[in-house]
């Protein structure tokens, strides 16, 4: 059953400092009862299941933190004037980042695994097929294992199923496909492959200043009118190849530096160099600039 979450995202670094003082000096400082927010994101100590074990061998074979529940961490606070409970809830929200405006567009919800069964199928594709491609530099804090993720934007309600989500402490992937039906290695990669575009086309966003001297191939383009530039209607595709631009879907314009840029992304994840020459021989500018992304991709701590 698909769950529907209002996200309210609840900052866990405090520390209190409490120092009573007294004229003859008799009392001493109140010591401050900190708990590491980490402890969240682990099993209970006492629990032992083979869930529980899972995540604890995840750990210390990653050094990320895996989730199946979107719920981090949920904490008795007492009850209310009423006499009902009341509790502290963190959840994993996605759509949060550091420094974010209080407008949110894109919303999430998320399907769970039902089973164990379910649970060790999805962990073992996610470290035989995904995570090889991610040094240490580029593994997440965390990673949440779901059945299916659910998106929706306020100004579109259609509800879309992305393959992964991510913000700065965790990624999502949805492991649907995998248990549907036994899947042979080829479609497992092909399944990784889909799930790696999507985090690569959202480093390379939050990477940006990274990727400077790709952008100086095209600058002049960036979100320029057709007409500005010369040119009576939109571009064709050989027009475009030429000025360095795999695709317009611009109706009067030529892309951004950000769409331009997660494109390459997600060619030089898909392609292997040789195939890159085989398609884009004749454009000599798009295999230079899948080059310089492709060079960078690597320095971030992507394995190709």
């Amino acid at each position: 059953m698909m769950k529907m979450r209002n996200y309210v995202h609840t900052i866990t670094y405090m520390a209190v400092c409490l120092f009573v003082l007294s004229a003859c000096g008799s009392e001493d400082a109140l010591e401050a009862d900190f708990r590491n927010p980490s402890d969240f994101f682990m099993p209970a100590g006492d629990d032992q299941s083979e869930e529980a074990q899972l995540r604890r061998q995840f750990f210390n074979e990653t050094g990320c933190y895996l989730l199946f529940n979107d719920t981090i961490q949920k904490e008795y606070l007492g009850t209310d004037i009423n006499g009902a409970p009341v509790y502290s809830i963190e959840t994993v929200d996605l759509t949060y980042s550091v420094g974010m405006s209080a407008y949110i567009s894109t919303h999430y919800s998320y399907s769970y695994l039902s089973t164990w069964e379910q649970r060790r199928q999805v962990v073992s594709f996610l470290s035989d097929f995904v995570l090889p491609h991610l040094t240490g530099a580029l593994k997440p804090y965390s990673w949440f294992v779901c059945n299916q993720i659910n998106s929706w934007t306020n100004e579109n309600q259609n509800i879309t199923h992305p393959f992964a989500a991510l913000n700065q402490r965790c990624i999502a992937i949805s492991g649907n496909y995998i248990i549907q039906q036994q899947r042979t290695d080829a479609q497992k990669q092909n399944y990784a492959q889909r799930i790696l575009n999507v985090i690569i086309g959202q480093l390379a966003t939050n990477k940006s200043e990274a990727f400077a001297e790709f952008y100086t191939f095209s600058a002049d383009y960036y979100n320029r009118d057709y007409s500005a530039m010369g040119y009576v209607s939109k571009p064709g595709t050989a027009d475009l190849y030429a000025l360095g631009f795999l695709s317009s879907t611009g109706f009067s314009n030529f892309p951004s530096a950000t769409v331009d840029l997660s494109s390459y992304a997600l060619l030089v994840v898909q392609y292997d160099e040789n195939q890159l020459a085989t398609m884009y021989g004749s454009y000599p500018l798009i295999l230079q600039k899948a080059a310089i992304v492709r060079s960078v991709l690597i320095d971030l701590g992507y394995v190709f």
